[in-house]
């Protein structure tokens, strides 16, 4: 019943705008790909870019100078790496050989066996030699003492010749004591002496030592340095060409255009809708008019069950959801075209009135 509602837009082909998409993004990138890569003319020659389909293909020539200088550095760098190979082979004989430092060894302690002793009590070391020339001279100064004690008339056990032979005593005694302390002092500095001695002797053995093994380390590390020199010497420099800025073509927004239409198409769509619901409430509210819309296409559940004075049919049938009596507009329309209106909507009405009369 009733005019049928619009039908609404196609959905978008979403996937057929992501392929034109896709497309759009290819052909961008073909022209950016042609945009950032010009051929170039500088003076140390061409770089000149051209393409097999997407392939592109760079050809670079150098000028006659700059070329000449090319391939005198390359011959400079083949003979430098000829060299640094010979030097692995020597590297590789002296690394083949684990490390053994043949050298002396580090000293850790000290050779004191030719050190003078300390003294311990007289007659030892430097006293002894003290001792050695002051015993005969108090041996001497004794025998003459007594000799002239008893010359002077004095005998031995006499009270006398007992206080004096008592006094050379301590003079002995005296000369003694000074003896053992010079020997001390004598023992004590040749001891010292000794001992520095000794431990200069160690450091320089020591300091020979690390000498040694630092000449050892670089003599197994040399063939290593000589490799590294040679291959670090002088390094193919090749031409710089100056590099350009392309700009980049951004690609057309198809799937966005796509979007939008979309969007208007539906918004159509929604105003159609509204505009047909707007008709039909009108029909509703022309139902039972004089002038009342009688359109066959509007009409269901139609019987006849009579004929109008006109010649035409009387039916029962159901329009906008209720049951009503009356004629079809199109059986008017052929016997009396005066009597037919049109609706904006575009269905047909009765002017019952007319045909009534």
């Amino acid at each position: 019943m009733g005019k049928r509602t619009p039908a609404p837009p196609p959905a978008p082909d979403y996937r057929g705008a992501a392929v034109e998409q896709g497309a759009a993004n290819l052909e961008s990138a073909r022209v950016t790909a042609r945009l950032a890569n010009p051929n170039m003319y500088t003076p140390y020659g061409t770089s000149l870019v051209s393409y097999d389909g997407d392939t592109p293909t760079i050809r670079q020539t150098l000028t006659p100078q700059a070329q000449q200088t090319l391939e005198a550095e390359q011959r400079v760098q083949t003979s430098l790496a000829n060299l640094g190979e010979k030097g692995t082979q020597m590297a590789s004989t002296v690394l083949d050989k684990p490390f053994a430092f043949g050298g002396p060894a580090v000293q850790t302690s000290l050779d004191t066996s030719n050190i003078a002793r300390m003294p311990v009590n007289a007659g030892m070391t430097g006293q002894e030699a003290i001792m050695s020339r002051l015993e005969p001279s108090l041996a001497r100064a004794r025998t003459s003492a007594e000799t002239n004690l008893v010359n002077q008339g004095l005998r031995p056990g006499t009270e006398a010749y007992d206080n004096a032979i008592r006094a050379l005593g301590e003079q002995e005694t005296d000369q003694r004591t000074q003896a053992v302390l010079q020997g001390i002092g004598l023992d004590t500095a040749a001891n010292a002496q000794g001992y520095n001695q000794a431990l200069q002797g160690g450091q320089f053995a020591n300091t020979a030592q690390q000498q040694a093994l630092a000449q050892a380390i670089q003599s197994r590390q040399m063939p290593l340095n000589e490799i590294t020199a040679l291959m670090s010497g002088s390094q193919i420099q090749n031409p710089q060409f100056s590099a350009y800025q392309g700009s980049n073509v951004a690609p057309a927004p198809i799937a966005n255009a796509t979007a939008q239409q979309s969007a208007y198409d539906q918004n159509a769509y929604n105003q159609r809708v509204a505009a047909q619901n707007a008709n039909t409430a009108g029909l509703f509210s022309l139902g039972s008019a004089a002038i009342g819309l009688s359109d066959r296409r509007l009409k269901s559940n139609i019987k006849r069950i009579g004929t109008h004075k006109l010649g035409i049919g009387i039916y029962k049938y159901d329009i906008m959801g209720k049951h009503d009596i009356g004629v079809m507009a199109q059986e008017v329309q052929q016997v009396m075209p005066e009597a037919i209106h049109i609706h904006p909507s575009g269905y047909m009405m009765v002017d019952y009135g007319r045909i009534n009369a």
